[in-house]
């Protein structure tokens, strides 16, 4: 199941996971990023404290498929199929890689907009990157873009942004952690670096470009060498592999239900303060 599609909101992600516990069956959930060699060293050089204490992280998910006015209204923009807009789609994403590099979120504030409030109406076989014009015209009833302000458990503190309707901008995915000692960060767009600064004095320090080589994740099963690139879509051929050694060793590899289950109450939560316009603490 994809990040954004086990369930439209917390209470079906939930009945899901229940299902899948109570069955004693196996799941994967696609938060592919995780399975970036990059963000597995990153994982790896934060355990091992590389960074020292975690002050600060950036998070965002920006996306320019809903930006022309034209675009059809699919089921994206409709509460009623999506159960949220940007909230489910993208940023599902983004606080599932917060909390993979850097841990529990436990407090959260959240502002959230719909830039274009119509589209036309089209068939709901369309895409969400199909066109409509000249036909009538329905309401978007969820959110173009959000922006949050997290706290994690170990006092870090951290900025969430993503939209969907940011012109210029096409799969713009990337963190940054800033840590007492050093930092690091990744974007989406080239998936093979890691931008790193590490070892050095506090002020005028540097960053150097890491490109992934064997032993960093699983880069080796994919190619030779670094600087080798490696594509999305092996991103998915490592997420399946690690649903196979779930079924295979009966204990989970990988994102599965409950990591979806997490992303999706922290989703409930940052609809919930973008409604409230208030902090909240999260009893997860």
């Amino acid at each position: 199941m994809g990040g954004e599609a086990s369930g439209s909101n917390a209470a079906e992600t939930r009945a899901i996971s229940d299902a899948v516990r109570a069955n004693n069956v196996q799941s994967a959930v696609g938060f592919n990023y995780r399975n970036v060699p990059a963000i597995e060293m990153a994982k790896q050089l934060i355990a091992e404290g590389r960074l020292g204490r975690i002050n600060h992280v950036s998070i965002r998910l920006l996306a320019d498929y809903a930006a022309h006015p034209e675009g059809a209204l699919t089921w994206r923009f409709k509460t009623e199929w999506s159960g949220s807009g940007v909230l489910g789609d993208l940023a599902s994403h983004g606080v599932d890689l917060g909390r993979y590099l850097v841990g529990d979120i436990t407090d959260l504030m959240c502002d959230a907009a719909t830039f274009i409030t119509q589209r036309p109406q089209v068939g709901m076989t369309a895409s969400h990157f199909s066109r409509g014009a000249g036909g009538p015209m329905g309401a978007v009833e969820n959110e173009d873009y959000i922006a949050a302000l997290l706290r994690f458990r170990g006092g870090a503190r951290g900025i969430l942004e993503s939209s969907r309707a940011s012109v210029g901008e096409q799969c713009s995915y990337g963190i940054d952690v800033h840590g007492a000692r050093g930092a690091l960060y990744w974007d989406f767009r080239r998936m093979g670096e890691l931008q790193l600064c590490l070892d050095q004095d506090s002020q005028n320090a540097y960053f150097s470009t890491h490109y992934v080589a064997p032993g960093d994740g699983d880069f080796a099963r994919f190619q030779p060498a670094s600087g080798i690139a490696m594509s999305y879509d092996d991103l998915k051929i490592v997420e399946a592999h690690h649903l196979l050694q779930s079924i295979a060793t009966g204990h989970a590899h990988g994102a599965n239900v409950d990591d979806a289950l997490y992303a999706a109450e922290i989703i409930e939560a940052l609809a919930e303060s973008a409604e409230t316009r208030g902090w909240v603490t999260l009893a997860l």
